[in-house]
Order: structure tokens, then C-alpha cells, then sequence
């Protein structure tokens, strides 16, 4: 090969190494590019996708019988979270009683249920909030001759409908008072013909557990009034005595003319016994939207009384009393939004610990900085020996001069190891200590070889 050619090569080599460098950079630049755009495009899809606008969540409520107070409080619930909610929605549906409510709940037909408080549940429902009392209640027509409860199987008595909870509450009171089983004049019957019946004449009494603004019982005594009919209240005077098998019931009192004035129904205070209508969900049901619920309906209470009077009864479940359904975790974070946190509770006891571990802390900063200064001294003091081991030995006149030196030198060094091992010199005193070290152990040689020429000159 002729020397054009091996220069033509040797030339050759130097730019392919500078195409493929410049290749190589090409590549990494157009990898940052992609990466960086990449990253820009992630991150705005990543906004977009927490602030675009989210459907509302639907909750569906089973509600208990159209018309009824429960039926008509949830639906002005429903109107009033849709008023004030952007992230939910309730869907009311009617159903025959809380029993069929608690069996759609299992199945998941619906999200959220009425019940009543001593309703069988299972165990993945749970609390959201007190709604309103339903009061056990004996009317009869004033002509009857009953004036308690053990009269009740002299009459034609209309009882709620057969499987439903008014209908077991019955068999609760007449479990207490001891009420025959069997009894011709016992009336199983919805309460729209309980009603009809008892303004009529076909029966003399009837019996259900509603609220005292029941709008079938209003209209009830309406009608009645109308038509001249006189009515009256059996009490239940031995409610307290229920509620202890019972303790789901309370006692409770009727007050005069809460139904009519002119003519007061109840004639006095009647005392009964009481059971609270619950608003309950399933386990699973998200707590933003329980506490989202939960906020609305105490928090725009007014608005809700405004619409229905019946409202101003929803209350926080007493947890002193205990539950017979666990609290949802999101109405648990709703009525704990006041409550002081572990760190407020504790503040004064937690401020003393910190401040202690503050002063400890501080302490063995102190104390490691005094042993750091007296390590520090330590090696001062060997690097001040080595100086002046450096500057006799620049002065030496013989080799046995420097041979006592050198054994000095390496005294010290041994010295320093052994301090360095039980933590008298730090790791940065020794480095400079070998650095200083190092140069002695120079000079003492250069002084040999000057000390070997003189002599062999002479």
C-alpha cells in the first residue's frame, strides 16, 4: 500500500468517528425531543383529566310507598342536592316498605334505602343519618268502649297489612299486653281502607306506626271533623316497658291537638311508643358521595323544612346510644368535620416532646461538635510534630540523623493509625495527616541523596 493511500485511510477514519458522534447526537436530541414532548403532552391530558367537568354520581333511593312521608321527604331531597350538588344526583323510587328496601339493597338494585331503625339489616349496610320518628298509634271512633290497650279485642280493629314492620309492631304490642293470637274482629288491611273504614263505621279502631304529620292521617282527621265524627287516642302507657325488650322503641309523647285544634285530637298528652325512620346505604357506596349527601342535609336544612315540615326531624345518630347499623365512613367524616384532631387534642403534651427532642437533639449536636474539635486537635497536634520533624530533617548533617528521623516518622504514623481506630482522629485529620506525612518522608530522602552526593564528591 503506497503512502497516498495510507492517508487517504488514516484521513478516512477521523470522519466516520465524527459521523457516527454526530449521528449519535442527532439521536439523543431527537430523543430528548420526543421525551420532552411527550412529557408536555402528559401533563396536560393529566390536567385535563382533573379538571374536566364529571358526571354527577346517581344514587337510587328506595323510598318506601308512594306518598308517604318518606317518599315525599326523599323527593324533596332529591330536589334540593340537585340544587345544591354538582357531583351528585338521587333517584327515588317507591317500594312497599323498608323490609323490600333492606332485599333490594342485597341484590343492588338500589344504593340507598328508608328504613325503620329496628329493621333486620345485614351486615354491609350502614348509617347515614336519623330522618324522622314514626309513633305507635290507636285511634278509635269515640263511641267505642276502649279506653287502653287491653280493651283493644272488644273492637273491630283494622292492622296493618300482613309481613309489613306496622303490622310486627302491632305483634310486639300485643306480645307486651298480652293480646289474644286469635281474634275474629283482627283486620289485616292496607291503611287507605283502615282509614275509609274507621270514618264509616266497619271498624272501631285502627292501629299504625306513622309520623304526626302523615298526610293520610291529617286527612284522616280532616274528613272526620268535616263529617262530625269524633275520634280519639288510646295510649300506650306502657311504652317505656316495651322499649326495654324493645330497645329500638322509645317512649314518646303525642301532644295535644297535634293533629286537629278546634276540637284537639289527641284530647291530651298521649304517651306511646316511637320508632326512627333511618336513611341507610350499602358499605360500598363512595364516601365523598355519602359525605356529599349527608353535608346537603344539614347544611340546607332550612330549604328542606321550607318544602316539607317533616325535615326539620333529620338529626345525627345518637352514638351514645349505640347503632343498631354502622355509620358510613363518609357521613362518619361529615359529623366529625369539628372534632379536634389527635394532634389538637394533644397539642400541649406533643409541643413538650418536641421541644425535649429539640434540646436532646441540640445537646448531641454540641456534644458531637466537642468531640469533632478535640479530634481536630488531636491531629493538629501530630501535624505540628510532623512539621518539625520536616524541619530537622531539612537540617540534618548525618544519616544516622536521618535514620533516628525516619524512626520518629514512623512512630507518629503508627501513633495516628491507632487513634484513628478508636475514633481520636477523624477520617479528614488523617488524610491531611498522611498528605503532610508523605511530604516529610520525601524531604528526609532528598536530604539522604544529598548527603550520599556531598560525601562522593568528596
Amino acid at each position: 500500500m503506497n503512502a497516498p493511500e495510507r492517508n487517504f485511510k488514516g484521513s478516512r477514519r477521523p470522519r466516520l468517528e465524527a459521523n457516527r458522534t454526530s449521528a449519535g447526537r442527532r439521536a439523543v436530541s431527537a430523543g430528548l425531543l420526543v421525551l420532552t414532548l411527550a412529557l408536555g403532552v402528559s401533563g396536560v391530558a393529566g390536567w385535563w383529566w382533573i379538571n374536566r367537568d364529571h358526571a354527577p354520581v346517581v344514587l337510587t333511593v328506595g323510598s318506601g310507598p308512594y306518598g308517604s312521608d318518606s317518599n315525599v321527604l326523599m323527593r324533596h331531597i332529591a330536589e334540593v342536592v340537585e340544587r345544591h350538588s354538582h357531583t351528585l344526583r338521587l333517584a327515588v323510587r317507591s317500594t312497599r316498605d323498608p323490609s323490600e328496601n333492606i332485599a333490594r339493597l342485597n341484590t343492588r338494585q338500589i344504593d340507598l334505602a328508608v328504613i325503620r331503625a329496628d329493621t333486620p339489616v345485614v351486615s354491609d349496610v350502614r348509617m347515614i343519618a336519623d330522618l324522622f320518628p314514626d309513633y305507635f298509634q290507636i285511634v278509635v271512633r269515640d263511641s267505642a268502649p276502649a279506653r287502653k290497650v287491653a280493651d283493644l279485642p272488644r273492637l273491630r280493629v283494622a292492622i296493618p297489612e300482613f309481613g309489613t314492620d306496622a303490622f310486627r309492631s302491632f305483634w310486639v304490642l300485643a306480645d307486651h299486653y298480652d293480646l289474644p293470637v286469635t281474634n275474629d274482629y283482627w283486620r289485616s288491611v292496607p291503611f287507605g281502607q283502615a282509614t275509609a273504614g274507621l270514618l264509616s263505621g266497619r271498624y272501631d279502631a285502627l292501629f299504625t306506626v306513622r309520623s304526626l304529620r302523615d298526610e293520610t292521617l291529617l286527612r284522616m282527621f280532616g274528613d272526620a271533623q268535616l263529617k262530625s265524627i269524633r275520634l280519639r287516642y288510646i295510649p300506650v302507657e306502657q311504652a317505656a316497658a316495651i322499649a326495654l325488650k324493645r330497645p329500638f322503641l322509645r317512649p314518646e309523647i303525642m301532644p295535644v291537638g297535634a293533629f286537629t285544634g278546634a276540637a284537639p285530637v289527641p284530647e291530651g298528652q298521649t304517651p306511646t311508643a316511637a320508632v326512627e325512620r333511618i336513611l341507610v346505604s350499602r358499605a360500598d357506596i363512595p364516601a365523598e358521595a355519602i359525605r356529599e349527601l349527608t353535608s346537603i342535609l344539614f347544611e340546607h336544612r332550612l330549604d328542606l323544612t321550607m318544602r316539607f315540615s317533616l325535615a326539620s326531624a333529620i338529626s345525627k345518630p345518637d352514638l351514645q346510644r349505640g347503632l343498631n347499623v354502622p355509620l358510613h365512613d363518609g357521613a362518619a367524616a361529615f359529623y366529625d368535620r369539628d372534632e379536634p384532631s389527635f394532634i389538637q387534642q394533644n397539642a400541649e403534651p406533643l409541643a413538650l416532646g418536641v421541644t425535649l427532642l429539640a434540646m436532646a437533639f441540640s445537646g448531641l449536636l454540641g456534644l458531637r461538635r466537642l468531640m469533632t474539635n478535640k479530634q481536630k486537635n488531636r491531629a493538629d497536634v501530630y501535624n505540628y510534630r510532623l512539621l518539625d520533624l520536616n524541619t530537622r530533617a531539612r537540617t540534618a548533617t548525618s544519616r544516622d540523623e536521618l535514620a533516628t528521623l525516619r524512626d520518629e516518622l514512623d512512630a507518629i504514623l503508627e501513633t495516628v493509625v491507632v487513634a484513628l481506630d478508636t475514633d481520636e482522629v477523624t477520617d479528614e485529620g488523617f488524610q491531611s495527616f498522611s498528605l503532610l506525612w508523605e511530604s516529610v518522608r520525601d524531604t528526609l530522602r532528598e536530604r539522604r541523596a544529598d548527603l550520599e552526593a556531598a560525601q562522593a564528591s568528596a
